[in-house]
This record gives structure tokens, sequence and C-alpha cells, in this order.
């Protein structure tokens, strides 16, 4: 099984509300109700940027990532299966009548296998009110194998073993990005907290400055770090 998460942005002119109501009501049924892609898509779901992340001033230890409005999430059982999808007619003709009614053109994607779970408490993701969507390119001083290895092993693990940490998260997944020529990022990481004020309360943890920070200098490309606050998401196919 793999993933595509897809960072998108409603047309100029278009309100949050009128985006969000169009992508959730109008574009994401008619994949669900398309007999011809029912063979594809094996999971969907829309994660909608929540309006307090609109808002909300930006935190100090934060990076300013560009405007997203939310992040599409599609399950497909094999790559072939992901590019027999999208040359399929049905998927160009929906493209072709929603995303000049919605969505920019411009997105910000990656095709992740199945996600390696670094948290999982008990009942956490159910219990959670947000969740963190952070799409990441890594340090290209790191090859691809090297930056998931130490993603993974190094960098999850700083989560798991530091309380200040790691009692703020109730779910944390690392999304890896397959190995595609010209890919433009290499992952996605989600992580669930029962509040944003607990996200927040997180970011002003002194090992967030001392041990997280240069260890993301050492593995990402920090500057193209972009990411959304979403609420539980809306479950188009499962």
């Amino acid at each position: 099984m793999i993933k595509v998460l897809a960072f998108i942005r409603r047309l100029p002119g278009m309100t949050p509300d009128e985006f969000h109501g169009y992508w959730r009501d109008v574009h994401a049924p008619r994949f669900a109700e398309s007999a011809d892609l029912a063979p594809y898509i094996r999971r969907y779901e829309l994660n909608h940027r929540l309006a307090r992340d609109y808002e909300r001033e930006p935190h100090p230890q934060e990076t300013v990532s560009p405007q997203w409005d939310g992040v599409a999430v599609q399950w497909f059982d094999s790559l072939d299966s992901l590019r027999e999808f999208a040359a399929h007619a049905a998927r160009k003709e929906i493209t072709a009548i929603d995303q000049p009614r919605f969505r920019a053109l411009e997105t910000a994607s990656v095709i992740t296998h199945e996600p390696s779970v670094i948290v999982d408490k008990s009942g956490g993701r159910d219990r959670a009110e947000i969740k963190l969507l952070c799409i990441l390119r890594r340090n290209k001083a790191l090859d691809l194998a090297t930056f998931h290895d130490h993603w993974l092993n190094n960098h999850g693990g700083i989560f798991q073993t530091i309380p200040s940490l790691n009692e703020p998260l109730l779910a944390y997944d690392q999304n890896h990005g397959l190995e595609i020529a010209d890919a433009e990022f290499d992952g996605v990481t989600e992580q669930w907290f029962l509040s944003m004020d607990e996200w927040v309360a997180s970011l002003d943890a002194p090992e967030c400055q001392t041990v997280v920070w240069p260890d993301v200098d050492y593995m990402l490309d920090p500057p193209s770090i972009q990411h959304i606050l979403a609420g539980r998401p809306t479950v188009v196919i499962e």
C-alpha cells in the first residue's frame, strides 16, 4: 500500500469556508461516487486547516510556511495503480471540472510508503482535536536512504524518549517518501495533539531548542518545511 499526500490551496478571492465546503461537499464525493475509479482508491480523506490556524500568530520557534488550506490523502495498492488512476479519463474529467472552481494549481505533494508509527498512545487518535501535517525535504547533503534511517531511528527516537516531547503527543506517524526521480519532497510528519494549546506548549519545551532544532538542521532543508494544523479528517472513502 502507498499513500499520496497533497497540500492544496484555495483559489484567490475564495474564502476558507467556501473552499472547504466545495472540497468536502462537491469535489470529494465525485470520487466516492465514481464506479470507474472505485477499483483504485483504497482510502481517501480530507484534512481541513482549522479556522484557528488561519487566525493565530506564528510561534517564535515555528517555521513560517506558505498558506495551504488542506491536505488530501489517498491510499492505493501500488505505484502502478496510482499511475493508472492518474491517467484515467474519469479522474481527468473531475479535475477539469473542479480545479478551476475551487483549487489553485500549485500543490506540494509526496508519494509515501505506509506510515512508520513512532508514538501511538491508547485511544490517542480518537481523543486528538488537532493534527499537525508537515511536508519535508531532506538536507541535500544526505542521500535518501541516510535521511530515512536518521528520521526514523534518531529523530523519531527523540519523541519516544524525552518526556517533555513525548507527553503532549497522542500519536506520531512518519510517512517516508518513495525513491522517485525528481521528487520535490521526501516525507510527511503527522502528529496528533489534544489541543492547539498542547501543541504550542510542546514548542516551548527546552529540548525543542537544544535537541529537536539542531537535528532538524542536520537532516532537513528548514526553509522548505511547510505545514498546517487540521482537525479530525473528513473520510471520503474507507
